[in-house]
């Protein structure tokens, strides 16, 4: 490790490079495959949507980011920090972009601009990192998971029309776990207690059990801990730094560093945190009035995915989606359509890498229309990620909650889109195992309609692949480390000295 302000030769690596054994191991490794062989496999798996895309006259659209920043508290005291997430949704009505969109002027209204960006909306959550404690919690670890009980799961700016984030959060505790449906009758759980999903019912009482280690302190628990939903907490000696919280079921807290930098912690807590929000605007949306998510299209900003030790909970949310799209059919209105677009990462990638087999046909003349490309687990293991043994087990099995398709729209731009399951479950699906039955377009309906509609609709030649939303609800939770991030770190010491001064 070097000294504070000491820099690294500028040559330091050239003897690495130059290594015999470096350059026999660069050699021998294999990294992009290719598909020049397999060309036509590719284009048989193209089905041309054209037809599908539809000039969309209603509804709103509604784009979600998030991005999360560490601020150092004390410059001669690095390791002392504290976290800052910031969340960004931008609300678009269909009708209001399409009179933006069609005027025959070269210039745009300025105010009609304006308009747009206040039907964006951002929040801001500050959390301990190490060296950051409270009066009540004297170590760092038990001070954040507070913050995470307290300043965020009850945060009154996230609460709406009477439902908490906590009251979203046990609801989808309700539907976790592969076996247990909501609306279902209680299982056996133990000797003397039941349990719908994670949540037990014991002595009359809901909650839930934390097993083997203390979310505290990760010291092997003497016996079953059990946390009742009300208050939320339990006390197991030594006050409120003795607490254990439902909310510690994230596990977001088993990577809280004591000691330093907490910027993994932080991504972890706002990745989940981030599908938590959508959900929970969605069933807000809809326990307020059911026609707001009748014709409401939500975009994430990457896979419809949870991952890391909340994974469990995107089987949870999958559920949730699935029962509110229902009874939003049953009243003879579609439903909220949900989708990720990613950025980066490996079907992104072979996106780029097959761009030229996608857009023209066999002949070489350019393909005009719209185009999906469903990617089963088949294709994924052969052209995808092939280092990934096949083993017939459905992929993103323990994470996903979404099918991912690549989509090549009309003006030729590639698009990496997840498109939430039309299931409850990952169960089989009228005899058809899931896997298979999850990259059969006919289980989509018009979802499919509505998904290329969209990005033909809102697609932007501003960025490469861009859509209009999702730069804007990036643009709106984005943290620069510089110079917003410097200021964040000013504005924070700011505060604590100001604080400290005045004691």
């Amino acid at each position: 490790m070097p000294y504070m302000n000491e820099r690294a030769s500028a040559g330091g690596g050239f003897d690495v490079l130059n290594d015999p054994e470096v350059q026999r191991f660069i050699n021998s490794v294999q990294t992009v495959q290719d598909h020049s062989g397999k060309i036509d496999l590719i284009r048989q798996r193209m089905v041309d949507v054209s037809h599908l895309v539809k000039e969309l006259d209603e509804g709103v659209v509604m784009a979600s980011d998030a991005s999360p920043y560490e601020s150092i508290v004390r410059e001669n005291f690095p390791s002392v920090r504290v976290g800052v997430i910031k969340f960004s949704n931008v609300l678009i009505f269909v009708d209001q972009y399409k009179r933006l969109r069609d005027r025959n002027i070269a210039f745009v209204d300025p105010v009609d601009i304006a308009e747009l960006k206040k039907k964006s909306n951002q929040s801001k959550i500050i959390l301990p990192g190490a060296g950051i404690t409270h009066a009540d919690h004297p170590k760092a670890k038990s001070f954040f998971r507070a913050s995470v009980f307290e300043n965020i799961f009850h945060a009154e700016q996230f609460r709406c029309e009477g439902i908490s984030l906590y009251d979203t959060f046990v609801e989808l505790l309700r539907r976790s776990g592969k076996a247990n449906q909501p609306g279902g009758a209680p299982q056996p759980y133990g000797e003397d207690a039941q349990a719908i999903g994670s949540i037990v019912i014991k002595n009359g009482r809901e909650g839930v059990v934390f097993k083997n280690r203390s979310p505290i302190d990760g010291v092997e628990l003497p016996q079953n801990l059990f946390v009742p939903l009300d208050p939320g907490y339990v006390e197991i000696g030594g006050g409120p730094a003795r607490r254990v919280y439902v909310t510690d079921a994230l596990r977001v807290q088993e990577v809280f560093n004591e000691e330093g930098g907490n910027t993994e912690c932080f991504n972890r807590l706002m990745s989940v945190l981030e599908h938590l929000l959508v959900v929970h605007i969605i069933r807000c949306s809809f326990e307020s009035d059911p026609s707001i998510v009748a014709n409401m299209n939500v975009i994430i900003d990457g896979p419809l995915a949870i991952f890391g030790e909340a994974a469990r909970f995107h089987r949870s949310i999958m559920s949730l989606l699935h029962d509110i799209r229902r009874k939003c059919r049953d009243r003879g209105m579609r439903g909220p359509v949900v989708m990720g677009i990613s950025k980066t990462g490996k079907v992104v990638e072979h996106a780029q890498l097959i761009e030229n087999l996608v857009s023209r046909d066999e002949d070489n003349n350019v393909l005009d229309g719209t185009f999906v490309l469903p990617v089963s687990d088949d294709y994924r293991t052969s052209f995808i990620e092939p280092d990934k043994m096949e083993t017939g087990k459905n992929f993103g099995d323990e994470t996903y909650y979404g099918q991912t398709f690549i989509v090549r729209t009309s003006r030729n731009k590639l698009f990496d889109v997840t498109l939430a399951y039309p299931f409850s479950s990952k169960s089989n699906v009228n005899g058809v195992s899931f896997r298979d039955a999850k990259v059969d377009l006919a289980n989509y309906g018009d979802d499919i309609s509505h998904m290329v509609s969209i990005i033909e609709m809102m697609q932007t030649d501003l960025f490469q692949n861009a859509l209009i939303p999702v730069h804007l609800a990036h643009r709106y939770a984005s943290i620069a480390h510089s110079p917003g991030g410097r200021s964040l770190d000013r504005f924070i010491r700011e505060v604590l000295a100001s604080k400290q001064a005045s004691r």
